[in-house]
């Protein structure tokens, strides 16, 4: 038997190491792996707002016949604090001034509110006691949603809502 010599490589034909390759990328799958860190339910906010057909813009609102001169000076800004016992259930509720009976009654009179409006968005600023449970919160959330309000922000902790200048 005789023996063929082997063609000599040519530039063209260079292999690359592919077994390196896989062994660094299966060291870096295996490091984020081992260091991911899922969120913690304390870290971690699901709001579940309510889909209501009332939340819609211009859904849910009753055409307002006769233009007043007075809603002119009707504000589109209102305060709602939520004020909580000391097991963080939700003690009182006030818009504005005004006392309310609960999440229903905030909802009812926002409605009311925002008819009076015509047209204009409705926007809230809810200040909430730091020591408000999460479902008495989403519940006031949920019933500015579905009575329409165009946006609602969120106090700052601690922070209430800014002095009004008497007229």
């Amino acid at each position: 038997m005789t023996r063929r010599p082997r063609p000599a490589a040519t530039p063209d034909s260079v292999q690359l190491p592919i077994t390196p390759m896989l062994d660094m990328a299966f060291q870096l799958l295996a490091f984020f792996i081992l260091t991911f860190q899922a969120a913690t339910p304390e870290t971690r906010l699901d709001l579940y707002l309510p889909a209501a057909p009332a939340a819609l813009p211009g859904a849910g609102r009753a055409p307002v016949e006769a233009h007043r001169p007075a809603e002119e000076d009707l504000e589109t800004d209102l305060v709602v604090r939520a004020v909580a016992d000391e097991d963080g259930g939700l003690r009182s509720l006030r818009l504005g001034e005004n006392e309310l009976a609960g999440t229903p009654a905030l909802a009812d009179r926002l409605r009311r509110y925002g008819a009076l409006l015509n047209g204009r968005p409705l926007r809230v600023l809810l200040a909430a006691d730091d020591s408000l449970r999460y479902e008495e919160a989403a519940r006031v959330v949920g019933a500015c949603s579905t009575a329409g309000v165009s946006s609602i922000r969120l106090a700052e902790p601690g922070d209430g809502p800014p002095p009004k200048a008497p007229r």
